[in-house]
């Protein structure tokens, strides 16, 4: 390998200002949001900006010429699952410069995205376009990738929640500057009525998959398919005082989501994890152990709640919302102590969407770009630390490590994944941060959250030891990842069949020349 040669090339393609050599720049392309060594990763030996994907196939030409690995990223935003770092000592392909929008149809809800286009960027686009279509949102950044959230198998609040089920007609560049395209859009030129932004699969093998978490080549565009806003919004908000009634709650909601009275997403977070997004750690506890649930209990921002959540119903009309909460409200109010249920109706477009005085999710709901959630990553830090503006977790020296795990919708599975997760988090010294996440009718997503403060001797290690054990023993009880980071590569059970003799001889096949960093394979 010869970087310096490479980076000399790389500085004739794209301009000096945009290969980064050295220097606080890469310093601060290197931060994280939890330990660098966790999981084997590695820090970045240099970064590169293109400007457009003209300028990528001689760039992927210099790696392989002197055989410098490269790791890409769309806008280093994945804070909590390795940010923008690499699993082996690589070079980084910042695709943050490639964000334009394009092929925008009205009628059908399709648009193409590449890889730096953000939240805020498509929803602005969206908004001048008076659309009456809408993304729905994640709980990170505003100023995060929406092509590489759709690709990690990310998930939104609202219709259309399983994003990577929402996208087509990838165009995916190669090691070897090779594009190609996914679906119908092999056989199709930009010219056609637009058949390949429509229909999902195509005709033989469907592609799609081998680039979804997978680093075997630079998807630098797709199809986003986009949600109708509705003419009628219900939103629900339920609470529950007694834990040992969650299964049933849980299993209820399942049915609700199975027969398809709810087609909106289902969010469900303990009180420790609301708290955590409005107050911070309380001044005189102990920051070596969990916070004790008597002083949570006392803090005025508890909810009164140990469980609460969200779900909605996104309708044609009034009557056809009020259906679906009567036969809700039938199921739920049984078994809740809070039920309250929320509406607004009317034409609406993006920038005029459907609000309502009582209740902020209708913003979030309806794909308007928030930084609410991310206030849970400073629940450890300094009230008297400045934050970033826009936040910066990594700037700002948060602690965050995410582990994400699937389950059975089942109320029993919930409960057991609650107990062991609340034993190891508190045995490391972390409160029980818990979201789940439903949005498929038969699969959950099981998301602890450990918040710590960086400075704090210690604290990395400790959050490092506890991301493991807790991903351990949810591969134990059967419980496994869905969504790894860069520090989480190594809690991936080992397969019981080829699976990886398999993606190695795929990643060999894309990739022969072994540009990119490697993740599963």
């Amino acid at each position: 390998m010869s970087l310096d040669a490479a980076l000399d090339q790389w500085a004739s393609l794209l301009v000096a200002a945009n290969v980064i050599r050295s220097g606080p720049s890469l310093d601060d392309l290197n931060r994280t949001t939890q330990s660098r060594s966790a999981g084997g990763s590695a820090p970045l030996m240099a970064a590169l900006r293109p400007s457009s994907r003209e300028q990528l196939p001689e760039l992927l030409a210099i790696a392989r010429q002197h055989q410098v690995r490269l790791h890409q990223s769309s806008a280093g935003k994945s804070w909590g699952l390795g940010t923008r770092q690499a699993p082996e000592p690589a070079v980084l392909l910042d695709l943050s410069g490639l964000c334009r929008i394009s092929d925008f149809d009205s009628q059908l809800g399709a648009i193409d995205v590449e890889p730096g286009v953000t939240f805020q960027q498509l929803y602005e686009y969206l908004k001048a376009q008076r659309s009456r279509f809408f993304l729905n949102v994640t709980g990170s950044s505003p100023h995060s990738s929406v092509l590489a959230n759709a690709l990690e198998r990310g998930d939104g609040a609202g219709p259309y929640a399983d994003r990577f089920a929402h996208i087509c007609n990838l165009e995916v560049m190669l090691s070897s500057g090779e594009v190609l395209r996914t679906g119908f859009g092999s056989f199709l030129e930009d010219t056609n009525p637009g058949l390949q932004r429509v229909a999902r699969w195509g005709v033989g093998p469907a592609l799609d998959g081998l680039f979804s978490q997978s680093g075997f080549g630079l998807v630098t565009r797709l199809t986003l398919w986009l949600c109708p806003l509705p003419r009628s919004l219900h939103l629900a908000t339920f609470g529950l005082k007694d834990p040992g009634r969650l299964g049933r709650l849980w299993d209820a909601l399942g049915e609700l989501k199975l027969d398809g009275t709810l087609n909106a997403s289902i969010g469900l977070w303990n009180d420790y994890r609301v708290v955590s997004s409005v107050a911070r750690f309380p001044a005189g506890a102990d920051p070596a152990q969990a916070l004790p649930r008597q002083t949570l209990e006392a803090m005025p921002e508890w909810p009164g709640m140990r469980w609460s959540g969200t779900t909605a119903v996104y309708a044609a009309s009034r009557d056809q919302g009020n259906a679906a909460r009567i036969h809700m409200e039938r199921c739920l109010r049984p078994l809740v102590d809070d039920l309250a249920f929320f509406e607004a109706s009317g034409d609406a477009s993006v920038g005029r969407e459907l609000l309502h005085p009582g209740h902020p999710a209708f913003k979030f709901l309806q794909g308007i770009p928030h930084e609410h959630s991310l206030q849970s990553a400073y629940w450890r830090m300094p009230p008297e630390r400045p934050q970033s503006s826009p936040l910066d977790l990594a700037q700002d020296g948060c602690g965050v490590n995410w582990v994400c795990a699937a389950l059975p919708f089942r109320g029993r599975d919930l409960v057991r994944a609650v107990s062991l997760s609340e034993r190891i988090l508190t045995e490391h010294g972390f409160e029980p941060l818990f979201a789940c996440v439903a949005t498929a009718p038969r699969s959950v997503n099981w998301v602890p959250l450990m918040v710590y403060d960086r400075d704090v001797p210690g604290a990395d290690d400790r959050a490092s030891a506890c991301h493991d054990a807790l991903y351990a023993a949810l591969s134990a009880a059967g419980y496994l990842p869905y969504r790894l980071g860069t520090q989480s590569l190594a809690s991936l059970p080992n397969s019981a069949d080829q699976r990886s003799a398999v993606l190695e001889r795929l990643r060999v096949a894309l990739d022969p020349a072994g540009v990119f960093a490697r993740r599963f394979a």
